[in-house]
């Protein structure tokens, strides 16, 4: 829920309850639209606990109940004792590259987000990730844990330490577990397939802390600080701290200018973290993160690394969505076995067999980034082979969020061949962000769905159509004219 959508739906209330245009809120300008994005804020932050309720449950809510102490000072007596894990906006806008026939045309999308897992005892920087989203979902935070399980920032030196006093063949199956993870009770980090997947990966119990009271989780929020004063606030596409910031001059202007693209951002950040770890601090006693986690274990004294088993042995990506879907059908009515999965049915030549599976419950695992294939197995683990959409508008790769959107653009009842629909609404939505920028450089939705989806892999790739030439009336006349391309017997007769 946004402070637009709100106020959206707040107008629309006004309008039914019959208030007139001279009653506020239609007699003033902006039609109250600053007092409710200030009663929206308040109220989510008073009711919170009512949200993750009718979201999540009453599990959930427990959870979120949890207040500062006496879990506020708990200190970390060795690395991977402790990670702290939050999200933050990115104080800067960057700007995505649209094909059109006179060359590649910059817009500016929405400002992305953050998200950084910290080690509390060493202040090494364990992972990070960039979405182009407001508010990252349950997937987003999964995928930077799985990072930093993976080692995603360590070095090469620091994992030849971690792995020296144990037997393995292959280096890059380095993996790391914690003990326990801080974060805050936001609705993406409350989830039970959060706290399970990173208790089964990582052997780490999820630990909960209010919104808004940093206390328990200064360390990464140190790092926010860090970086918007080292990276973000320095850039001329800066945002600032707030729209009245004098750091903030036209910055969706200046990130069309200096065509600031997420690959750009990308390598910027990895150069600010790469400059953290490595940089002697007075917190670590005149050493850099990189080189006091370096000596913890090179002399470990008897102190093996908390390391997990290989990926291939455990459990799987944190970012895949594992469900329990029942299978559908009728023998009698000649209804196949099918299973329903994001609204979409989906069905193999494998399941389609198993009559005996109807009415059960089967695994499905699937990735966001692409549901075109799903993965299915039995209650007993036999596999059932990859399962694909029945219908052939969704056996194309696309994601979950582009599906939901999609679900809501459709305007045919019926499947069309050979047509790609997800590229198909991402050429739709890089003609509206063109469109709103053609007099001035504006943030646009759709430029930023273009965005998040380039980060994931996809892009339109429409060729564009040929436009057919219009005959003139004289071409139509001497077309006409040709005695031997007109029948004239058969006029008059039907």
């Amino acid at each position: 829920m946004t402070p637009r959508t709100a106020h959206q739906v707040f107008l629309r209330l006004c309008t039914d309850a019959g208030i007139g245009p001279s009653d506020w809120p239609f007699c003033v300008e902006r039609q109250g639209r600053t007092s409710l994005a200030h009663y929206v804020q308040r109220f989510f932050a008073d009711n919170h606990q009512r949200v993750a309720l009718l979201q999540f449950g009453e599990i959930s809510r427990d959870r979120s109940k949890r207040g500062k102490a006496p879990l506020e000072k708990i200190e970390a007596k060795a690395p991977f004792e402790v990670v702290e894990a939050d999200e933050h906006q990115v104080h800067m806008i960057i700007s995505v590259g649209i094909e059109t026939p006179k060359g590649t045309k910059f817009v500016p999308c929405r400002r992305l987000t953050l998200i950084v897992a910290v080690d509390r005892y060493t202040n090494y920087i364990l992972a990070w990730d960039l979405v182009v989203r407001r508010q990252p979902s349950s997937a987003d935070f999964l995928e930077c844990i799985d990072r930093a399980i993976a080692g995603q920032c360590l070095s090469v030196e620091i994992k030849e330490a971690l792995l020296s006093g144990v037997r393995r063949t292959n280096q890059c199956e380095l993996r790391i577990g914690f003990d326990t993870l801080f974060v805050d009770n936001a609705l993406a980090h409350l989830s039970d397939s959060v706290c399970s997947k990173v208790r089964e990966s990582a052997g780490a119990a999820v630990s909960f802390g209010a919104i808004k009271h940093p206390q328990r989780r200064c360390l990464v929020e140190r790092v926010f600080s860090w970086m918007a004063r080292e990276l973000f606030h320095r850039s001329r596409a800066t945002t600032g701290n707030n729209p009245v910031d004098t750091r903030r001059i036209h910055p969706e202007r200046a990130a069309v200018r200096m065509k600031i693209s997420m690959k750009e951002i990308t390598h910027a950040m990895t150069k600010a973290v790469g400059l953290w770890n490595n940089k002697p601090t007075e917190a670590n006693y005149g050493s850099s993160p990189a080189q006091q986690l370096l000596d913890f274990y090179s002399n470990t004294g008897g102190m093996l690394p908390p390391l997990c088993p290989p990926h291939n042995l455990t459990s799987l990506p944190l970012r895949l969505e594992i469900c329990m879907p029942t299978v559908r059908g009728s023998q009698a009515k000649g209804r196949l076995p099918y299973i329903t999965y994001a609204s979409v049915e989906y069905s193999s030549r494998e399941l389609a067999a198993r009559w005996d599976l109807v009415g059960e419950k089967i695994r499905v695992h699937a990735d966001p980034n692409d549901i075109s294939t799903v993965k299915a197995y039995t209650a007993e683990g036999e596999m059932l082979d990859e399962l694909m959409p029945i219908s052939s508008r969704w056996r194309y790769p696309h994601s979950r969020e582009m599906r939901r959107l999609l679900k809501a653009k459709i305007k045919h009842a019926h499947d069309l061949l050979d047509q790609h629909p997800a590229q198909e609404f991402l050429a739709d939505q890089e003609q509206a962000a063109l469109e709103a920028n053609e007099k001035s450089a504006r943030v646009t939705r759709a430029a930023s769905i273009v965005a998040e989806e380039a980060r994931k892999g996809y892009n339109s790739e429409q060729p564009q159509p040929a436009r057919s030439k219009r005959e003139s009336t004289q071409q139509l006349v001497r077309r006409l004219r040709k005695p031997t391309s007109i029948d004239f017997s058969v006029i008059g007769k039907t």
